[in-house]
């Protein structure tokens, strides 16, 4: 179970670029192995509002993990988020994000109670953790973190490959070829941990 909650920490911080058309899928692979896959939905909206919305899903022998991230943006600011994970078909955690009066209230659910809470956060916020799965984040300084409510550093470490850093402290590292993140890399405990974009999925 440990190494499943690890997994979620880097597994909803793949970047890429901007989707099109049909869903792009990830392959994840757990120390070479196939686990499951994460699934980046065609950004839809009009000129003024945009909804991002992301799913993954990771099998193993004794769990079934399933993620989903949200976002509503408007004239490029952020107004809602949504983070959500359920293992087993429980709920483990939630997070949801509202602009509200020019600040943003973040509240934390779990199976067991449910937190308000107003963290010292940028306003207003233009990037996230999910933004980053539709845009390489070219002069991105940092990201919102909708799952943890606070925001990541992004550094770009040379052409096309990019390092974010979570609140926990976990890295992750993307790989880009014209603009399309083709493979994310990170470790678990040791373990290592890889996204490869599915053939065929490619955004054009």
């Amino acid at each position: 179970m440990k190494i499943l909650i690890l997994l979620l920490s880097v597994l909803f911080v793949v970047s890429q670029a901007p989707v099109v058309g049909q869903p792009l899928v990830y392959d994840i692979l757990l120390a070479g192995r196939d686990v499951g896959e994460l699934k980046i939905a065609p950004a839809e909206g009009n000129s003024t509002s945009e909804s991002l919305r992301v799913e993954g899903a990771i099998n193993t022998f004794l769990y079934d993990v399933v993620y989903v991230g949200e976002n509503l943006f408007e004239k490029g600011i952020l107004k809602t988020s949504l983070s959500s994970q359920e293992v087993n078909g429980r709920m483990k955690e939630k997070t949801k994000t509202i602009q509200s009066q020019g600040s943003y209230q973040v509240v934390f659910a779990d199976a067991k109670s449910t937190q308000n809470r107003s963290p010292q956060l940028p306003h207003p916020i233009n990037h996230t953790v999910t933004s980053l799965y539709y845009r390489e984040p070219v002069n991105f300084r940092h990201v919102y973190s909708e799952r943890f409510g606070k925001m990541c550093p992004v550094r770009k470490v040379a052409a096309g490959l990019y390092e974010v850093t979570m609140p926990d402290g976990k890295k992750a590292t993307y790989h880009y070829r014209q603009g399309q993140c083709h493979k994310v890399e990170s470790e678990i405990i040791g373990i290592g941990l890889q996204f490869k974009l599915r053939e065929g999925t490619a955004s054009r």
